[in-house]
């Protein structure tokens, strides 16, 4: 590589990044800037730009960061192996391992493997990006720069390519940026990409904010002054400020709240930088010594700082023209965390190991991505997880998660740690017991109440909210419905063969059974027949014609029917215990002790009915399979009533009275009436047959009821 010495720009550009960060190794960084220089040759940008102006750009933001050298020479060299001929082998002989593994990072899939589909080629990316960010949190620094820069110039670009770049912005990077506690690159993303996705919106704040400035600032004055006289007399050494809030941050509150520009009072926010922890505390006291505080919007976040690492006390007093104002008081070491969030720990965070729960999403992020195939399922669930939950929940030994309002008892578990998610059987809140389905309250602290043999339902996925404890159920599931298939199937096989009455040196060898239904192994053989995909007279059919080539051996194949229900002496048993295979019938709620029936569903499993149940008469007997209740239940069952009553006053407290009396769980009930009658529809949760009945003689006995039907 010839080529002349640094122009005067670009030493510039290597004196401002030495200034920004003295540590910065000056001769790499030369070096560096000599070899963009050559492999960018005669590319510009869209602005029509030398293209090396990006790369630069990045690398000041890096340096700002006070990243280290490897960091910013990994800026500078980003797009190389991208938009060069120049590979990753020559850039880890000349800069190291180090960047080249940042550089191969933040590298797109496009550029080493072509997609036909742009989606799946953005999603392939974001999977290899949080992937490497698990293993070094330095390449999502530089994506980020990258992003800021591109955001930056992106006025450059065709209409539909920047608002396509900034919705992504919204989805993935800002969030990115409040996760990591980068508030200052956040409250920019959000600006610069809310410009292009609503232009007309961000145009309506930003007059108003300048029609309104002179006003804004006369009140900031008005807030800081009293402030400024009451810290010098109590000799408090600090610094104050007044800022305007972000134009994204005023429209999402005009949002939420459903209000004009001219109905948000607190757009601005003031804040007192304090040189220790306990003059925090102090400036809050004078502050509220000064105006009224409002009890609900105070937050600190110093006693139990954000998982990204922010501390800062909140408060939001009435202050002069009984106006909304929030302050924030913090240190200066605070504030720097604050503007720099991960950034400015990252570190000693590599020194000590101490990975924060900032990187422990990370790491969990890096293995859902090799357990969850698809590429486009995980780029959704990596955009669901990056929304703010805004809920602080917290476990016994005082760490915070952050949870969406109404998430539950079984959505914090999941949170916490997937294999207490998967055994959570309820949890203690203040010495007090709730079940999963409750909804976790605002800052409890949570224990949570696990069992070994506890497996999730599927009516968990009805009862959790968050994106990962759907998709940690849905893993688990689809793991789990293969297994209990291949169960299910073997338990039907070995039925079939007692009731042809084959004895074990006769039974058909595993390479017979896969060749003759043309499958490669016994196990898939046995799951498709636990899916109820295979109909069991194609299993008599192979039984009869492999009992033909004995000697002496007459089969005897009993297919099951409604008619000899009652006459087969195999019935398969059905277990209480959560399975993903068995299924109970709507229709007619089958509860233990009353007789039922089976049907194969094709890829669902077993659907059990009530054998008196009039839908059977609309199933062909080939889908017919006996079955019969395995032990005691210790699960609940829906039992739906229909009764006709007369229209007397009280009938219905009479109904509950007796529902109450027998210790059953109403679900849901409606009444309806006319002029002489009523009927009444309700749904309780049962356990066994006798208790269903003994409900069902007593309500009749009721004054007043007509007729009684289970339905």
């Amino acid at each position: 590589m010839e080529v002349s010495a640094l122009s005067s720009h670009q030493e510039h550009i290597i004196q401002m990044l030495i200034r920004k960060n003295p540590s910065l190794n000056e001769d790499l960084l030369r070096k560096a800037v000599l070899f963009i220089t050559d492999a960018h040759k005669g590319q510009f940008r869209k602005s029509g730009m030398p293209y090396t102006e990006h790369p630069l750009e990045v690398a000041k933001i890096l340096a700002d960061l006070q990243l280290d050298t490897a960091s910013v020479l990994a800026g500078l060299l980003h797009d190389v192996v991208e938009d060069t001929p120049h590979t990753l082998k020559e850039l880890t002989e000349m800069f190291g391992e180090e960047t080249a593994f940042m550089v191969d990072a933040v590298t797109k899939i496009s550029a080493v493997q072509k997609q036909k589909n742009k989606d799946a080629e953005k999603a392939e990316t974001y999977r290899k990006l949080v992937n490497a960010m698990a293993k070094d949190p330095r390449v999502l620094l530089i994506k980020i720069a990258d992003r800021l820069h591109n955001m930056r110039t992106m006025r450059y670009m065709k209409p539909e390519k920047r608002q396509s770049i900034a919705q992504e912005t919204l989805d993935i990077y800002v969030p990115l940026t409040h996760r990591f506690g980068l508030y200052k690159f956040k409250s920019e993303l959000e600006d610069l990409s809310f410009k292009y996705v609503n232009p007309v919106e961000y145009q309506k704040i930003v007059d108003a904010l300048i029609e309104k400035k002179n006003t804004r600032e006369a009140y900031v004055k008005s807030v800081i002054g009293p402030l400024q006289f009451k810290l010098a007399l109590e000799e408090l050494d600090c610094t104050i400020q007044g800022r305007t809030k972000n134009i994204y941050s005023i429209y999402s509150k005009m949002q939420r709240r459903n209000c004009s520009f001219e109905e948000i009072f607190d757009i601005f926010a003031v804040r007192i930088i304090v040189n220790t922890i306990s003059d925090c505390y102090l400036a809050l006291g004078y502050v509220h010594n000064l105006w009224a505080p409002l009890q609900s919007r105070f937050k600190d976040y110093i006693a139990t700082p954000k998982p990204n690492l922010y501390q800062s006390i909140h408060t939001t007093v009435i202050g002069p023209e009984n106006k909304m104002v929030e302050v924030q008081i913090r240190t200066q070491d605070m504030d720097m965390t604050a503007e720099k969030g991960f950034a400015a720990h990252w570190a000693y965070k590599m020194e000590t190991g101490r990975s924060g729960e900032e990187l422990g999403w990370l790491e969990q992020m890096a293995k859902l991505q090799a357990e969850i195939p698809d590429s486009m399922d995980f780029l959704n669930f990596l955009k669901a997880d990056l929304k703010p939950k805004g809920m602080p929940v917290f476990t016994p030994k005082g760490d915070s998660v952050e949870l969406p309002p109404g998430a539950t008892i079984l959505d914090f578990a999941f949170a916490v740690h997937t294999e207490l998610g998967l055994h959570c059987i309820g949890a203690k809140i203040n010495n007090k017991v709730f079940n999963i389905d409750s909804v976790v309250p605002n800052g409890a602290t949570v224990q949570i109440i696990k069992s070994p043999s506890q497996e999730p339902g599927p009516e968990w996925l009805d009862i959790v909210k968050t994106a990962k404890a759907k998709q940690e159920l849905r893993r688990w599931m689809r793991t789990s419905f293969i297994q209990q298939a291949q169960n299910l199937g073997k338990e039907i096989w070995e039925r079939e063969l007692r009731r042809s009455h084959i004895k074990a040196s006769d039974i058909p060898n595993e390479q017979s059974i896969c060749k003759h239904f043309n499958l490669k192994n016994i196990e898939t053989f046995y799951e498709k027949l636990g899916q109820g995909e295979m109909i069991l007279p194609e299993l008599q059919k192979f039984l009869t014609s492999f009992s033909k080539i004995k000697e002496n051996y007459e089969p005897s194949v009993l297919l099951y029917s409604k008619e000899n229900s009652a006459l087969d002496p195999f019935p398969l048993p059905i277990s209480q215990n959560s399975s993903l295979l068995i299924h109970f019938a709507k229709c007619c709620s089958p509860i233990p002790g009353e007789e039922i029936t089976g049907v194969l569903v094709p890829h669902q499993g077993i659907e059990v009915h009530n054998t008196g149940c009039s839908k059977l008469e609309e199933i062909p007997p080939e889908q017919l399979i006996a079955v019969t209740w395995d032990g005691e239940s210790s699960r609940s069952f829906e039992t739906h009533l229909s009764i006709d009553t007369d229209n007397r006053k009280g009938i219905t407290i009479d109904v509950l009275n007796e529902l109450s009396n027998a210790n059953v769980f109403l679900v849901r009930m409606s009444v309806a009436s006319v002029k002489y009658s009523g009927r009444i529809r309700l749904t309780f949760k049962a356990f066994r047959k006798t208790q269903v009945e003994k409900i069902l003689m007593n309500i009749k006995r009721i004054e007043g009821v007509r007729e009684v039907r289970k339905q």
